[in-house]
């Protein structure tokens, strides 16, 4: 097929691709690697670059970690003399004033370059002395450009959490509000990859599950079912807690999204959409080891997992209140995504996705797109359609609007997939409203499962037909 000759502009994509058997040894954990796909009149150029980190060139340096699956010792980081550290970024994409930021769970990012991924300053220099802590990976973005986030002001027991904000043009993190207690009972670092944001409220999404003390906190995680999981529905212009519900014991790693609206009694709610499964079993299930040798772990921890709405009410009398979740489609999903620039905090209609064949396939196989206002007839959920190919396994699905029109499916979804028997992956471009396949651009190696990424129409105005191919590995 034929890319089509309206999309423009970058798709940068972000995630791991060097591990070792002792510390970087969880899908999470290897050595951040960032690839942009360029798109000009038709035609498509890539380049990928490891992100020159502190820690990528110390593990470099270690003569015993010089192979990507070999055996290795645990390397302790250093600063040099006048070098500021910086952390492994591995997990999303953020533009702040200008910048694109590599980023994980914590408040250091590293600045690259839009138009060949080269690290241009690791870590990235933000205008304020905020401190280094851990913090969910995913910021939001609203749709006047403000970026919102928040950080752990303590690890460990009687942690809490520190809301900032990032105003249009500016690099300065400013606090919102106090620092705010997280559960009670929580005796180390809460797992909390995202969070929710709606036009008025931030949402804190407090599940049972704490980190561990080996393997930057993977191996050694715990999760309390017995524990209630926590929703703490945070005031955007005060930072004040507003409403603190509960709900039964869950796991989650992403939000899909989240709004206001009048219930049918004309009470105010948030839903907040996730992907959520009963336990922590995917977590473990991600170590390299399991990955390559006991697949179906994994495998069975995606299947049990799906998308969930849960509805909070905002009425003081129901503060304290027990919510439960509603299933939204029955088949297991991961990597969700929307038409994020323009569906952010707002009542959408689309969710894209990774899925598997639940009980029969190994790794996520298949995309999908939810229609969560066309459900399926006796209540078994929305309605979806799907591609798949045999032995390929796609990435996150990023949509890229055709124009204007503020259709949730006019235009494109971008996911880079694996193609298991020819040994190599490729660029999908589907249309969005069909589902179908429009074209595919096919590297000539395997590129190692990422996370997150996003498409930016202007980041960069280097793209051109004979923009060079750049490949590191």
């Amino acid at each position: 097929g034929e890319m089509p000759a309206w999309l423009s502009g970058s798709l940068y994509r972000n995630g791991p691709a060097w591990w070792n058997d002792v510390d970087l040894d969880h899908w999470f954990t290897g050595l951040a690697m960032l690839h942009v796909f360029h798109f000009n009149q038709g035609s498509v150029s890539y380049h990928n670059q490891f992100i020159q980190s502190s820690m990528y060139k110390q593990y470099m340096q270690d003569s015993t970690a010089s192979s990507r699956a070999g055996e290795g010792k645990r390397v302790e980081l250093e600063n040099k003399e006048g070098e500021p550290m910086s952390i492994n970024t591995g997990v999303t994409v953020r533009r702040v004033a200008g910048h694109l930021l590599a980023n994980t769970g914590a408040t250091s990012s590293n600045e690259f370059s839009p138009a060949d991924v080269t690290t241009v300053q690791a870590p990235f220099d933000f205008d304020d002395d905020m401190p280094f802590s851990r913090g969910p990976a995913h910021a939001h973005t609203d749709l006047d450009g403000r970026v919102v986030h928040f950080y752990h002001t303590q690890l460990g027991p009687h942690p809490a959490y520190q809301l900032y904000q990032i105003v249009p043009g500016q690099t300065e993190r400013t606090l919102l509000g106090a620092p705010i207690p997280a559960m009670p009972q929580a005796k180390s670092t809460l797992f909390i990859h995202s969070f929710a944001m709606t036009r008025n409220y931030v949402i804190i999404n407090e599940v049972p599950a704490f980190f561990g003390r080996k393997s930057f906190g993977f191996k050694g995680a715990t999760f309390v079912k017995e524990w209630n999981a926590r929703w703490l529905v945070v005031d955007r212009s005060t930072g004040k807690v507003h409403r603190i519900l509960e709900s039964p014991a869950f796991m989650m790693y992403h939000h899909v999204n989240a709004f206001e609206e009048l219930n049918g009694d004309g009470e105010a709610e948030i839903i907040v959409d996730v992907v959520s499964y009963p336990d922590l079993a995917s977590l473990p299930a991600m170590f390299i080891d399991a990955i390559v040798n006991r697949p179906e772990e994994l495998a069975r921890a995606f299947d049990r997992g799906g998308p969930h709405r849960y509805r909070l009410p905002l009425s003081a009398q129901k503060n304290g209140s027990l919510v439960e979740g509603e299933r939204l489609w029955q088949g297991p999903m991961e990597f969700p995504t929307t038409y994020y620039e323009a569906y952010n905090t707002r009542k959408y209609r689309y969710i894209y996705g990774a899925s598997q064949t639940a009980g029969k396939s190994l790794f996520l196989d298949k995309l999908v797109k939810i229609d969560l206002e066309t459900p399926l007839p006796h209540g078994s959920g929305a309605s979806s359609l799907s591609w798949e190919q045999p032995n390929c396994f796609p990435g996150e699905p990023i949509f890229v609007p055709r124009g204007q029109s503020g259709a949730e499916d006019d235009g494109v979804v971008l996911s880079l997939v694996l193609d298991a028997t020819a040994g190599h992956s490729f660029l999908l471009v589907l249309d969005a409203k069909s589902f179908t396949q429009l074209a595919t651009a096919p590297l000539t190696y395997a590129v190692p499962f990422g996370f997150h990424g996003r498409h930016y129409f202007n980041a960069t105005t280097t793209a051109t037909k004979t923009s060079p191919v750049k490949t590191e590995f």
